[in-house]
């Protein structure tokens, strides 16, 4: 079949079909999960003990852009296939989906730096997780991926009629504007993220027969893993199509089955990416056990309650 002539109709069946399967069971699971995760960590939080502060923090702020991330979902279902009523308002989702996709990776970058320098630099960065601190950091990793997401309003050029997330123009598969995409927004927070991991599980694992508290290092060295796993799993797929449909647009692949495969690669990985938001729950999952087994380590025994009692009636 000849490129010029070269048909995505059974691709985008094929997406659809997908998609529902794949985004309304993810809508409502995402939708419950991350609002239990903000109820949960803001409790840790008011709690006001300086060792869950930070941690609480960043995973707010992760559950806040899965939500945006789950919300921005039925949208992105519906203008897939149909012309949006407005061009401003399919800018817009496109804006809030994208937000909520780089902001989930900046937020899991800052996590595991956080938790590698306290790890390994503890009297050293104590003074630098203040919670003011970690909430300043929050803030920029929002006004980052806002300003970050200047050139979607350029997504589709001066087309007058095309459907959301689709149509993109040749402007927006440019070098100019997709290297530093790739780069700053994945590239660089998977590097971090990896040595970040490796590190701190490293360290963790070193100390195994140097401490009493192994059954909460092995809780931190979960917490770690499940973090690693999820980044991989959800965004190195969607980044490895936007690649791939780079090659595509900029004409370094003109075979048409070639073209109809990465097409649907790209909306399959788009399509699974969204999970993440679900995902995420593994790493809610292992932070709150942490901290129940620090709490658990650190809460007297009924022992030590038994005999400071009778030390107090004694006196």
């Amino acid at each position: 079949m000849s490129p010029l002539n070269c048909s995505f109709t059974a691709v985008d069946e094929l997406t659809k079909a997908l998609q529902l399967a794949v985004h309304i069971p993810t809508f409502i699971l995402g939708l419950v999960l991350n609002l239990l995760a903000i109820r949960r960590f803001s409790s840790f939080l008011r709690k006001r003990r300086p060792d869950y502060a930070a941690t609480s923090i960043y995973m707010i702020n992760l559950a806040v852009f899965d939500l945006l991330l789950v919300l921005s979902l039925p949208f992105k279902l519906v203008l897939s296939h149909v012309q949006a009523p407005l061009p401003s308002f399919c800018t817009t989702i496109e804006c809030l989906y994208f937000i909520s996709l780089y902001g989930s990776i900046f937020t899991i970058c800052f996590i595991s730096l956080d938790r590698f320098l306290a790890i390994q630099y503890p009297l050293l960065v104590s003074h630098l997780r203040s919670p003011r601190k970690i909430f300043m950091i929050c803030c920029a990793i929002w006004v980052l991926v806002w300003v970050g997401s200047i050139p979607i309003y350029s997504f589709h050029g001066e087309m007058e009629e095309y459907t959301c997330f689709h149509n993109m123009s040749d402007g927006t598969w440019s070098p100019e504007i997709f290297f530093p995409l790739e780069v700053f927004g994945f590239l660089l927070p998977l590097g971090i993220v990896a040595f970040c991991s490796s590190k701190s599980i490293h360290i963790l694992l070193g100390r195994q027969d140097h401490t009493q508290d192994w059954v909460q290092q092995r809780a931190c060295i979960w917490t770690i893993a499940s973090s690693l796993a999820v980044f991989v799993v959800s965004f190195l797929p969607v980044h490895l199509g936007f690649f791939l449909q780079f090659l595509v647009r900029n004409g370094f692949i003109l075979e048409c089955r070639a073209k109809q495969n990465i097409s649907f690669f790209l909306q399959l990985s788009l399509c699974f990416s969204n999970i993440n938001c679900c995902l995420d729950v593994f790493c809610y999952y292992f932070v709150i056990k942490e901290f129940r087994v620090n709490i658990m380590a650190h809460r007297p025994s009924r022992a030590q309650l038994f005999l400071q009692d009778t030390t107090i009636t004694r006196d």
